[in-house]
């Protein structure tokens, strides 16, 4: 019987991102429950970790949470640890990951074979940036450039830019503002004729260093409105990713895009995982955050 499985994911670049989703994957045979493990690194932060079960796309309501596992860390393949448990699946480490350094999770769970997976933690990206050439388009309306250089550094290196806000205390965030430069990755680039170049980038944009490892990456982005730090505040955030997060992230967002397209019919996208005897995401991210 062919079946479709559901698993959990979240998407958390340290500040926010996306969570409530699925990853689709098509078998010829009945559901067999998995572990999915989701844990992002993140050089600022303590680290924590969501583990639930997966579920057939006939089953109906919240993905079950795993309470019982043990979970181990490993930096340099020396053992910092276990996890503390908590609820709802959620396990907690009282310590932050470094930059530079490698990790392995190991998770154990009674029914199931060992998950493993790793991840080396970035460096948080060099920035050196400027607001310029502000404009009044009256009605209180100013709006402004920012020049940004990131510094790259040698070795392959993964970026993805986004912006977060809050409106009398209301949070938003995962958007972003139009750019061009020569190193955006386009895969998600979407025409918008009221744009500023006719078009935007859904949800992030992602930057790539290839041709210019090493280099200093120059680029503007235009029209930031200034905000008045008391109803409106607004944040802009550069993040360097280990190679798996970065490939969860594309992955996840060309699966959003499909869905949110006026195609009555399309082919799901395999959200990438580097879980081994499981699904989910153990990667890493160092973010540099600039005040708007």
């Amino acid at each position: 019987m062919k079946q479709k499985i559901l698993f959990p994911f979240l998407m958390f670049a340290g500040l926010i991102l996306l969570d409530s989703c699925e990853k689709e994957v098509f078998l010829d045979f009945d559901h067999q429950t998995a572990l999915c493990l989701n844990c992002i690194l993140n050089p600022a932060k303590t680290i924590e970790a969501n583990l639930t079960l997966s579920r057939s796309i006939n089953e109906t309501g919240e993905f079950m949470p795993v309470n019982d596992a043990t979970i181990e860390l490993y930096e340099n393949d020396s053992l910092m640890g276990q996890f503390t448990q908590g609820n709802n699946g959620i396990y907690t480490f009282k310590q932050k990951p470094v930059s530079g350094k490698h990790y392995k999770i190991s998770v154990k769970a009674e029914s199931f074979n060992t998950l493993t997976a790793e991840s080396t933690v970035p460096y948080i990206p060099s920035i050196k940036h400027e607001k310029t050439n502000y404009v009044d388009y009256g009605n209180s309306l100013t709006r402004y450039d920012l020049k940004v250089e990131l510094n790259d550094q040698p070795g392959a290196n993964y970026y993805w830019l986004y912006s977060t806000s809050s409106v009398n205390d209301r949070k938003y965030g995962g958007g972003n503002y139009p750019m061009i430069a020569p190193f955006v990755d386009d895969f998600n680039k979407e025409y918008d004729n009221e744009a500023k170049f006719g078009f935007t980038y859904f949800m992030q944009i992602r930057l790539s260093d290839e041709g210019y490892d090493g280099q200093a990456m120059k680029f503007t982005i235009p029209d930031i409105p200034v905000m008045d730090n008391k109803k409106r505040m607004a944040d802009y955030h550069f993040l360097s990713t280990d190679e798996n997060y970065d490939k969860y992230i594309k992955t996840t967002i060309i699966n959003r895009m499909k869905e949110q397209s006026d195609l009555p019919f399309y082919e799901p996208v395999q959200i990438y995982s580097n879980i081994e005897n499981g699904t989910g995401i153990f990667g890493s991210c160092a973010v540099f955050s600039v005040k708007l």
